[in-house]
């Protein structure tokens, strides 16, 4: 892990100081921020949340009939036959399979929705950047954080004068230019 991350602190150097030298400008952007603080972010996040709730009420509906079968179960178990008994075990034993089932399913479909809006989102900012990028004269704009191996994100940019980083004005941008769709 520790020559990756070297590998593309290394490389990384090598391909800013090829752009520096070949007189480019060079910033950085915070795309976690971007994607925060723009309004096409926030509606991304909104149909994620509004995804999420339509689940959730269904699993909530689910979760409240087990607990009343295991309520009514609680109650009426000293005083029911051994093979009713067992019936009821049952029945609730297969419910909770069924409800961690719909749940596995649910969390895979949530993944699965946030991986895409989030590649719709990447493409709309790659393509705002590159504007940026031409309009500006950037040679390279990095992201501040990379995630490595689903660990977490590590710092791509360690130290950027303020000046370098151009997230602010990408935010203004994504939200000028997605405004105007509408």
């Amino acid at each position: 892990m520790k020559k990756i991350v070297a590998l593309v602190f290394i490389l990384g150097l090598c391909t800013l100081s090829s752009a520096l030298a070949a007189g480019g400008k060079v910033g950085f952007v915070d795309t976690q921020t971007v994607f925060d603080k723009t309004k096409l972010g926030k509606k991304y996040q909104g149909i994620l949340r509004e995804y999420y709730e339509s689940r959730k009420k269904i699993l909530d509906l689910d979760a409240d009939e087990i607990q009343k079968l295991r309520d009514d179960y609680a109650k009426q178990s000293a005083v029911l036959k051994p093979e009713v008994k067992k019936e009821r075990e049952e029945t609730i034993g297969r419910k909770i399979n069924d409800f961690e089932k719909k749940r596995s399913e649910f969390n895979n479909e949530l993944a699965k929705k946030n991986e895409e809006l989030s590649a719709e989102f990447n493409q709309d900012l790659i393509a705002v950047l590159k504007d940026m990028a031409k309009k500006e004269k950037f040679s390279m704009i990095l992201n501040k954080s990379i995630s490595l191996l689903s660990k977490g994100e590590t710092p791509s940019v360690l130290y950027g004068d303020e000046d370098l980083d151009v997230t602010e004005k990408v935010v203004a941008e994504i939200d000028r230019k997605f405004d105007t769709k509408k």
